[in-house]
């Protein structure tokens, strides 16, 4: 591959890195692959059919053959929750809803974004092969409106002048509801998150037998972070309840790092490991490791985010099996792991109320505790309660002609949001289980081609009491659309 050629992909592959909101399995995308995507992320670690698979499983490079993929697809999630009464729930921090008596229901603003597709695969010998792909993570992009909740009060009721008072006040005096110490404007206003993860993965494959294919990717990864009114939690963050201790009086330093500090971005890193083992002509098994993605920490939400700001990227296990049973017919079933859980910010349950509650550390207080590692910032402080993701895949695919491919396939997953999560998930709602897809390839000339694709993901909902929620149920929910075009240069 010429000098001249490699820096026009690594320049395309910059110039699509741009921002990235896809929330179906947690964050993650349901496939990289364009043809996987067709399967509902079937087939995208044992089936190898495009460059993506630099992204899905390094050991299918040299599989694929020389080739550039390149395409768009337009993502659609509606987002909403189901409010509770702001009167009913004296001390609660549950979202506001509409209507009048603030039980209605909120929809994020944002529902369409544009997703690219990249990879390229050079073949340096007949067993061996080089690759680079791109790749987006997101999904946390929500967008509620003030103007959208009972008497703009904001969906964690940040616009409530009661609601900031000069000092510190018993949060179980119900005159004064959810406090921002120590700022009348901060956290207002309009509520969300946008959260976007773009990585850039270099992949090399090697045969090692006939049977035996080996590969190995490094992942650079960059990620960018906006959080807009979650001031109404400052009194339960680290710099807040230490400063109340020590001074020993009714006021304390608001919390610098929690909330509308605009977009902070960090870099990291990460690898991959992947093999596919033909067990005999028809039949593949495929197996691919992603580590955690080190990540440097959000320094601007330092006071949100466990672990002063620290938002990796959990790893993730693929395994999958592709059968061909005939020349034109093609099963696969593919379980895919997350562990969230290894990531303190995404995985850590919020427990505010029982061990970072301020009272309890000037006296005894029945049923709490005050540990500031649990408060908002600390090691343990409350994250958006996700649980470890397991999915599986199928999917079916049948060349119909020579020139055209159709696919079908369906994914299901458990779900990683507990009712007792619900106070802080309502920035990243993703409750998402299942996906529907169909899609397809046509061939239109010996080296081209465009591959297609349709997604569904029915509505999710979860509800019920949990922390912040006042013994009331607020609900969230989201159901999504994604169609997609790629189109492929077959090189050689």
């Amino acid at each position: 591959m010429s000098q001249s050629r490699t820096t026009a992909l690594l320049g395309l592959a910059s110039v699509l890195a741009v921002t990235t909101a896809e929330a179906t399995n947690g964050y993650m995308p349901s496939a990289f692959s364009p043809s996987s995507k067709g399967m509902a992320g079937s087939g995208q670690v044992a089936m190898p059919q495009d460059a993506l698979t630099v992204i899905c499983n390094p050991a299918g490079l040299h599989r694929v053959g020389e080739r550039l993929d390149f395409g768009l697809a337009l993502f659609s999630p509606h987002r909403e929750y189901q409010g509770i009464s702001p009167n009913g729930a004296t001390g609660a921090y549950a979202p506001i809803g509409s209507g009048p008596t603030g039980t209605g229901t909120v929809e994020s603003r944002n529902d369409y974004f544009v997703l690219p597709t990249f990879g390229f695969i050079h073949l340096l010998n007949p067993k061996s092969a080089i690759g680079v792909a791109l790749f987006g993570n997101g999904g946390m992009s929500t967008d509620y409106r003030s103007t959208d909740t009972l008497q703009n009060l904001g969906t964690y009721g940040g616009n409530n002048a009661m609601a900031n008072p000069p000092h510190y006040s018993d949060p179980r005096d119900p005159r004064f509801g959810r406090q921002v110490p120590g700022t009348s404007q901060v956290g207002g206003g309009d509520t969300g998150t946008n959260l976007t993860q773009i990585g850039i993965v270099f992949a090399y494959s090697h045969q090692v037998l006939d049977s035996l294919t080996l590969g190995a990717s490094f992942l650079l990864a960059r990620q960018s972070i906006e959080v807009q009114g979650v001031g109404a939690f400052q009194g339960f963050t680290q710099t807040f309840t230490q400063s109340m201790i020590a001074s020993g009086t009714a006021s304390g330093a608001s919390p610098s790092n929690l909330t509308d500090r605009g977009a902070d971005s960090s870099w990291g890193y990460g690898v991959q490991l992947g093999a596919l083992w033909d067990l005999s002509p028809q039949l593949t098994l495929g197996v691919s490791l992603r580590s955690r993605v080190y990540v440097n920490r959000f320094r601007k939400y330092s006071d949100l985010f466990a672990e002063g700001g620290d938002l990796d990227v959990p790893p993730v296990a693929c395994v999958g099996l592709a059968w061909k049973p005939t020349k034109r017919l093609a099963l696969a079933v593919d379980v895919q792991q997350i562990w969230y859980s290894d990531v303190a910010a995404m995985g850590n349950p919020n427990q505010l109320e029982r061990k970072c509650d301020l009272n309890a550390a000037f006296g005894p207080t029945q049923g709490s505790s005050y540990d500031s590692s649990y408060c908002l910032g600390g090691a343990n402080g409350a994250g958006f309660g996700w649980k470890d993701m397991t999915i599986w895949k199928l999917g079916v695919q049948y060349a119909l002609t020579d020139n055209l491919t159709l696919r079908a396939g369906y994914s299901r997953g458990n779900q990683i949001i507990s009712a007792q999560e619900i106070a802080f998930n309502t920035l990243a709602p993703a409750v998402i289980r299942e996906h529907w897809a169909l899609g397809g390839t046509y061939r239109f000339q010996k080296q081209y081609e465009v591959i297609f694709w349709g997604i569904y993901a029915p509505t999710e909902t979860v509800s019920g009491p949990g922390a912040f929620t006042g013994g009331q149920s607020p609900s969230l929910s989201m159901h999504q659309y994604e169609v997609g075009l790629n189109f492929g240069w077959l090189i050689n």
